[in-house]
Formats: structure tokens, C-alpha cells, sequence
């Protein structure tokens, strides 16, 4: 099996065991929070944007072209430190709010699944609306 066509099925594979994990874990009698139920929401989001992001590589791939060129690289590159500085932000307002948090594992997870929820989001509008003479 190619490697990425491995990579679609393990990405799969980890969205429906996340889904599924979820139902078991309500059905067994926790009742999540609101940011529990958000950080799933972000974790299924993140889940989605890398399947769809695979499936369209595997495609491209599958057609002939090249996985990566140079407009993607500057895309990766731009949003990347975007990402970066957003970040910077998010971790300041977590510090700042800390007290809205439960415990420091919930408030940790929740800043690296926002950053990470930035940056694909970030790398998304770019790809959308790159424009080269900006550069």
C-alpha cells in the first residue's frame, strides 16, 4: 500500500475510533462541559481537514501532479508564521483567563488544539486568496 494511501486510512480510522470514544464515554454516564464538548469539536474539525487534505493530495497524486510546488511552499510558509503570531496571542489570553479553566492540562490542550485550529484555518484563507505580488 502507497504511504499515502495508508495515511488516508489511518486518519480515517482515527476519526471514527474519536466518534466513537465520545458515544462511549457519554453513554457511560459523563456529561461533558462546554469546553469539553469544544475541544472534541476542534480535535473532529482538525480530524476532517486532514482527511479531506489527504484525499485531495492522494487525487492530485493519483493524476500526475506534483504533491507540493512553489506557491504551496510560500502558502505554508505565510501561514505558518501567521499562525505563529496568532498563537502568541492565544497563549496570552489562556494566561490571562486562566481561572475559567479547570485544571492546567485542560487549559494547555485547549491552547495547542486553538493554535492548531489557527493554522489550518490560516493556511485554508490563504490558499483560497494567495495573491503572488504580495510576496
Amino acid at each position: 500500500m502507497k504511504p499515502l494511501k495508508s495515511s488516508l486510512v489511518f486518519v480515517s480510522v482515527l476519526a471514527m475510533l474519536s466518534i466513537w470514544g465520545f458515544i462511549a464515554v457519554y453513554r457511560a454516564g459523563y456529561i461533558p462541559s462546554g469546553l469539553d464538548v469544544g475541544i472534541f469539536a476542534i480535535i473532529m474539525i482538525s480530524g476532517v481537514y486532514a482527511f479531506v487534505t489527504h484525499m485531495r493530495r492522494y487525487q492530485a497524486e493519483k493524476v500526475g501532479l506534483p504533491p507540493d510546488d512553489e506557491l504551496s511552499t510560500l502558502i505554508k510558509y505565510k501561514a505558518g508564521y501567521y499562525a505563529f503570531m496568532t498563537s502568541m496571542y492565544i497563549w496570552l489570553f489562556i494566561f490571562l483567563f486562566k481561572g475559567y479553566f479547570p485544571d492546567v492540562e485542560t487549559m494547555l490542550g485547549s491552547g495547542i488544539l486553538l493554535s492548531a485550529f489557527v493554522a489550518i484555518g490560516l493556511k485554508g484563507y490563504l490558499a483560497r486568496n494567495f495573491h503572488e505580488n504580495e510576496n
